[in-house]
Protein backbone atom coordinates (compact mmCIF):
# COMPACT_ATOMS: atom_id res chain seq x y z
CA UNK A 1 0.00 0.00 0.00
CA UNK A 2 1.36 3.63 -0.89
CA UNK A 3 1.08 6.65 0.59
CA UNK A 4 -2.53 7.93 -1.99
CA UNK A 5 -3.50 4.43 -1.18
CA UNK A 6 -3.34 5.28 2.76
CA UNK A 7 -4.69 8.89 1.86
CA UNK A 8 -8.01 7.46 0.24
CA UNK A 9 -8.38 5.55 3.26
CA UNK A 10 -8.12 8.51 5.90
CA UNK A 11 -10.47 10.31 2.74
CA UNK A 12 -13.14 7.37 2.68
CA UNK A 13 -13.35 7.34 6.75
CA UNK A 14 -13.88 11.53 6.64
CA UNK A 15 -16.63 11.07 3.83
CA UNK A 16 -18.55 8.04 6.48
CA UNK A 17 -18.23 10.01 9.47
CA UNK A 18 -17.80 14.00 8.65
CA UNK A 19 -14.79 14.15 11.43
CA UNK A 20 -10.83 14.36 10.93
CA UNK A 21 -8.93 11.17 10.71
CA UNK A 22 -5.20 11.27 11.02
CA UNK A 23 -2.34 8.99 10.96
CA UNK A 24 0.69 8.40 13.31
CA UNK A 25 3.69 7.20 13.70
CA UNK A 26 5.36 4.76 16.78
CA UNK A 27 6.31 8.16 18.29
CA UNK A 28 3.27 9.41 17.85
CA UNK A 29 4.36 12.53 14.97
CA UNK A 30 1.27 12.87 12.78
CA UNK A 31 2.14 11.34 9.12
CA UNK A 32 -0.87 12.18 7.31
CA UNK A 33 -4.71 13.59 7.77
CA UNK A 34 -7.92 14.19 6.16
CA UNK A 35 -8.58 17.22 5.88
CA UNK A 36 -4.75 18.14 6.55
CA UNK A 37 -5.75 20.87 8.06
CA UNK A 38 -7.05 21.11 11.96
CA UNK A 39 -10.21 22.59 13.77
CA UNK A 40 -9.99 26.13 13.78
CA UNK A 41 -10.71 25.72 17.09
CA UNK A 42 -7.49 23.42 17.87
CA UNK A 43 -5.12 25.40 15.67
CA UNK A 44 -6.46 28.86 17.01
CA UNK A 45 -5.38 27.64 20.93
CA UNK A 46 -2.21 25.00 19.69
CA UNK A 47 -0.77 29.25 18.05
CA UNK A 48 -1.75 31.12 20.70
CA UNK A 49 -1.79 29.24 23.82
CA UNK A 50 1.07 28.75 26.29
CA UNK A 51 2.90 25.30 25.48
CA UNK A 52 -0.35 24.35 23.96
CA UNK A 53 1.22 22.21 20.65
CA UNK A 54 3.34 20.43 23.19
CA UNK A 55 0.17 19.68 25.73
CA UNK A 56 -1.54 18.23 23.09
CA UNK A 57 0.88 16.30 21.57
CA UNK A 58 1.04 14.77 25.21
CA UNK A 59 -2.89 14.05 25.88
CA UNK A 60 -2.58 12.23 22.17
CA UNK A 61 0.58 10.33 23.41
CA UNK A 62 -0.73 9.34 26.22
CA UNK A 63 -3.97 7.90 24.47
CA UNK A 64 -1.51 5.79 21.79
CA UNK A 65 -0.09 4.15 25.36
CA UNK A 66 -3.19 3.40 26.28
CA UNK A 67 -4.37 1.51 23.22
CA UNK A 68 -1.58 -0.40 23.58
CA UNK A 69 -1.76 -1.32 26.83
CA UNK A 70 -5.62 -2.64 26.03
CA UNK A 71 -4.13 -3.95 22.19
CA UNK A 72 -7.63 -2.58 21.51
CA UNK A 73 -9.46 0.97 20.25
CA UNK A 74 -9.95 3.52 22.98
CA UNK A 75 -12.08 6.68 23.46
CA UNK A 76 -10.50 9.33 25.38
CA UNK A 77 -11.28 13.15 25.83
CA UNK A 78 -8.69 16.05 25.02
CA UNK A 79 -8.30 18.19 27.86
CA UNK A 80 -11.03 20.58 26.22
CA UNK A 81 -13.39 17.72 26.26
CA UNK A 82 -13.40 16.84 22.77
CA UNK A 83 -14.34 13.54 21.65
CA UNK A 84 -11.10 11.29 19.78
CA UNK A 85 -10.67 7.50 19.37
CA UNK A 86 -7.82 5.73 18.40
CA UNK A 87 -6.32 2.31 17.18
CA UNK A 88 -2.96 1.01 16.86
CA UNK A 89 -1.37 -0.32 13.24
CA UNK A 90 0.86 -3.34 13.36
CA UNK A 91 2.95 -4.62 10.77
CA UNK A 92 3.19 -8.59 10.78
CA UNK A 93 3.49 -8.37 14.51
CA UNK A 94 5.54 -4.91 15.36
CA UNK A 95 3.52 -1.73 16.37
CA UNK A 96 3.92 0.61 13.71
CA UNK A 97 1.74 3.76 14.24
CA UNK A 98 -2.09 4.81 14.94
CA UNK A 99 -4.95 5.86 13.77
CA UNK A 100 -6.66 8.58 15.53
CA UNK A 101 -10.43 9.78 14.65
CA UNK A 102 -12.08 12.76 16.11
CA UNK A 103 -11.84 16.04 17.46
CA UNK A 104 -15.58 16.23 18.01
CA UNK A 105 -17.91 17.18 21.08
CA UNK A 106 -21.01 15.39 22.09
CA UNK A 107 -24.42 16.22 20.45
CA UNK A 108 -26.26 18.64 23.42
CA UNK A 109 -22.84 19.20 25.28
CA UNK A 110 -22.41 22.85 26.80
CA UNK A 111 -19.74 24.65 24.75
CA UNK A 112 -19.59 27.81 27.02
CA UNK A 113 -16.40 26.65 27.85
CA UNK A 114 -15.24 26.49 24.71
CA UNK A 115 -15.90 29.49 23.85
CA UNK A 116 -14.08 30.97 27.35
CA UNK A 117 -10.70 28.98 26.19
CA UNK A 118 -10.99 31.44 22.83
CA UNK A 119 -11.84 34.46 24.20
CA UNK A 120 -9.57 34.45 27.18
CA UNK A 121 -6.65 33.82 24.36
CA UNK A 122 -7.92 36.98 22.29
CA UNK A 123 -11.02 35.65 20.20
CA UNK A 124 -13.85 38.22 20.25
CA UNK A 125 -17.24 36.34 21.69
CA UNK A 126 -18.93 36.15 18.59
CA UNK A 127 -15.82 34.63 16.71
CA UNK A 128 -15.44 31.84 19.59
CA UNK A 129 -19.26 31.21 19.25
CA UNK A 130 -18.58 31.10 15.34
CA UNK A 131 -15.61 28.60 15.50
CA UNK A 132 -17.34 26.65 18.34
CA UNK A 133 -20.12 26.30 16.67
CA UNK A 134 -17.89 24.64 13.46
CA UNK A 135 -16.89 21.66 15.34
CA UNK A 136 -18.09 18.34 14.59
CA UNK A 137 -21.14 16.64 16.69
CA UNK A 138 -22.03 13.47 17.64
CA UNK A 139 -24.47 11.86 19.34
CA UNK A 140 -23.39 9.60 22.21
CA UNK A 141 -25.19 6.78 21.00
CA UNK A 142 -23.13 6.85 18.18
CA UNK A 143 -19.52 6.83 20.14
CA UNK A 144 -19.18 2.99 19.51
CA UNK A 145 -20.09 2.96 16.12
CA UNK A 146 -17.21 5.11 15.18
CA UNK A 147 -14.80 3.25 17.27
CA UNK A 148 -16.22 -0.27 15.24
CA UNK A 149 -15.81 2.20 11.71
CA UNK A 150 -11.80 3.33 12.89
CA UNK A 151 -10.77 -0.66 14.74
CA UNK A 152 -11.93 -2.20 11.14
CA UNK A 153 -9.76 0.59 9.31
CA UNK A 154 -6.70 -0.12 11.37
CA UNK A 155 -6.74 -3.94 10.82
CA UNK A 156 -7.00 -3.08 7.39
CA UNK A 157 -4.23 -1.20 7.41
CA UNK A 158 -2.51 -3.53 9.17
CA UNK A 159 -3.34 -6.74 6.94
CA UNK A 160 -1.87 -4.48 4.35
CA UNK A 161 1.07 -3.79 6.29
CA UNK A 162 1.17 -0.43 5.27
CA UNK A 163 3.51 0.66 7.55
CA UNK A 164 6.91 -0.59 7.53
CA UNK A 165 8.97 0.06 10.73
CA UNK A 166 12.50 -1.23 10.70
CA UNK A 167 14.03 -0.25 13.45
CA UNK A 168 12.43 -1.16 16.61
CA UNK A 169 12.62 -0.09 20.33
CA UNK A 170 12.60 -2.84 22.95
CA UNK A 171 9.30 -2.69 23.93
CA UNK A 172 8.43 -3.41 20.18
CA UNK A 173 10.30 -6.08 19.44
CA UNK A 174 8.40 -7.73 22.35
CA UNK A 175 4.96 -6.42 20.76
CA UNK A 176 6.28 -7.95 17.58
CA UNK A 177 7.40 -11.24 19.72
CA UNK A 178 3.98 -11.77 21.15
CA UNK A 179 2.52 -11.06 17.94
CA UNK A 180 3.91 -13.83 16.27
CA UNK A 181 3.63 -16.30 19.37
CA UNK A 182 1.01 -15.36 20.95
CA UNK A 183 -0.68 -18.47 20.50
CA UNK A 184 2.02 -20.24 22.25
CA UNK A 185 2.65 -20.69 25.93
CA UNK A 186 4.51 -17.84 26.12
CA UNK A 187 7.39 -16.99 29.31
CA UNK A 188 9.43 -13.94 29.95
CA UNK A 189 12.33 -16.13 30.23
CA UNK A 190 10.93 -17.19 26.33
CA UNK A 191 11.34 -13.67 25.12
CA UNK A 192 14.53 -12.77 26.93
CA UNK A 193 15.81 -15.85 24.83
CA UNK A 194 14.53 -14.81 21.59
CA UNK A 195 15.40 -11.17 21.97
CA UNK A 196 18.74 -11.39 23.79
CA UNK A 197 17.46 -8.67 26.64
CA UNK A 198 17.78 -9.64 30.62
CA UNK A 199 14.80 -9.92 32.74
CA UNK A 200 15.12 -6.73 34.23
CA UNK A 201 15.96 -4.77 30.82
CA UNK A 202 12.34 -6.50 29.40
CA UNK A 203 10.19 -5.47 32.49
CA UNK A 204 11.68 -2.46 32.91
CA UNK A 205 11.57 -1.35 29.43
CA UNK A 206 8.14 -2.58 28.44
CA UNK A 207 6.41 -0.98 31.41
CA UNK A 208 8.09 2.52 30.77
CA UNK A 209 7.49 2.44 27.03
CA UNK A 210 3.97 1.73 27.34
CA UNK A 211 2.61 1.64 30.50
CA UNK A 212 1.74 -1.78 31.32
CA UNK A 213 3.09 -4.88 32.17
CA UNK A 214 4.06 -7.85 29.53
CA UNK A 215 1.70 -10.13 30.96
CA UNK A 216 -1.28 -7.82 30.99
CA UNK A 217 -0.53 -6.98 27.43
CA UNK A 218 -0.04 -10.42 26.30
CA UNK A 219 -3.89 -11.12 27.91
CA UNK A 220 -5.35 -8.43 26.03
CA UNK A 221 -3.55 -9.08 22.79
CA UNK A 222 -4.82 -12.87 23.35
CA UNK A 223 -8.55 -11.38 23.80
CA UNK A 224 -8.67 -9.16 21.21
CA UNK A 225 -7.92 -11.48 18.50
CA UNK A 226 -10.25 -13.97 20.54
CA UNK A 227 -13.05 -11.14 20.36
CA UNK A 228 -12.70 -10.80 16.40
CA UNK A 229 -12.38 -14.74 15.71
CA UNK A 230 -16.31 -14.94 17.92
CA UNK A 231 -17.36 -12.29 15.62
CA UNK A 232 -16.11 -14.80 12.31
CA UNK A 233 -17.94 -17.05 14.23
CA UNK A 234 -15.90 -19.79 12.03
CA UNK A 235 -14.48 -21.84 15.17
CA UNK A 236 -15.74 -23.23 18.23
CA UNK A 237 -14.97 -21.19 21.49
CA UNK A 238 -13.07 -24.11 22.77
CA UNK A 239 -10.66 -24.02 19.45
CA UNK A 240 -10.24 -19.83 19.79
CA UNK A 241 -9.86 -20.79 23.54
CA UNK A 242 -6.76 -23.14 23.12
CA UNK A 243 -5.82 -21.20 19.60
CA UNK A 244 -5.29 -18.08 21.50
CA UNK A 245 -2.92 -19.71 24.08
CA UNK A 246 -5.42 -20.41 27.20
CA UNK A 247 -4.95 -22.92 28.90
CA UNK A 248 -8.87 -24.17 28.67
CA UNK A 249 -12.02 -23.13 27.87
CA UNK A 250 -12.75 -21.93 31.46
CA UNK A 251 -10.14 -19.83 31.98
CA UNK A 252 -10.55 -18.12 28.53
CA UNK A 253 -14.13 -17.54 29.76
CA UNK A 254 -13.40 -16.31 33.23
CA UNK A 255 -10.66 -14.17 31.44
CA UNK A 256 -13.01 -12.78 28.39
CA UNK A 257 -15.65 -12.01 31.00
CA UNK A 258 -13.79 -10.07 33.53
CA UNK A 259 -12.93 -7.36 30.75
CA UNK A 260 -15.92 -7.53 28.18
CA UNK A 261 -18.81 -8.01 30.76
CA UNK A 262 -20.51 -10.79 29.08
CA UNK A 263 -19.15 -14.71 28.04
CA UNK A 264 -17.66 -15.62 24.96
CA UNK A 265 -20.83 -17.54 24.02
CA UNK A 266 -23.13 -14.42 25.11
CA UNK A 267 -20.63 -11.88 22.75
CA UNK A 268 -20.86 -14.39 19.89
CA UNK A 269 -24.70 -14.68 20.17
CA UNK A 270 -25.27 -10.57 19.73
CA UNK A 271 -22.11 -10.05 17.39
CA UNK A 272 -23.19 -12.62 14.98
CA UNK A 273 -26.92 -11.06 14.65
Amino acid sequence: MNKQEISEVLKDLYRISGFRVSLHGINYEEIDAYPKNKLTFCDYIQKNGQNEYEKCVACDSEACKRSIAAADSVIYRCRYGLVEAISPIYSFGALTGFIIMGQVKEAGRDTENLVKVLTALGKSPQDAERICKEIPEIDTSMVKTYVHIITICAKYLTISNALVREKLTVGQHIVKYIGENYSSHIQIKDICRELGYSKSTILSAFKQEFGTTINAYLTNYRLGVAKRQLEENELTINEIALGTGFADQSYFSKVFSAKYGTTPSEYRRLSVK
